[in-house]
């Protein structure tokens, strides 16, 4: 895991520039923190998996999450938001605009038929 996530961590940082803050990366420690992610934090293989696939494509974590420690040190709120962001939204309600020349065209109809115009209801 360690080695697969240093490749694709290696990959997203040469592609932002990053490059140079992960060459002096210890893969001992990178496979100690998957171990830990796995083992004493109860983290799914497959979720860890997702979630390492994910987060080096994310716009704001490809540029954030740069070790394995930061990645097990974030692990909940990475995989909640990566959950998040691959829910459909519900569809916004659209609000229903009101033209004004509506009511112009009813005032017209109303004065037309012979009524009072200032008794017209402007406000409906």
């Amino acid at each position: 895991m360690a080695k697969y996530f240093h490749e694709k961590v290696t990959e997203a940082a040469k592609a932002e520039g990053l490059e140079h803050l992960i060459i002096k990366a210890d893969l001992q420690r990178w496979s100690d923190d998957m171990r830990k992610l796995v083992e004493l934090d109860k983290v799914d293989k497959k979720l860890a998996g997702h979630v390492m696939n994910w987060v080096v494509t994310d716009p704001f974590w490809k540029k954030n999450i740069l070790s394995a420690k930061k990645l097990r040190e974030k692990f909940p709120q990475l995989a909640m938001q990566m959950k998040a962001s691959q829910s459909p939204k519900p569809p916004q309600p659209t609000q229903q605009r009101t033209d004004t020349r509506d009511k112009d065209i009813e005032f017209q109809r109303w004065v037309g038929e012979g009524n009072d115009p200032e008794k017209f209801d402007w406000g409906k």
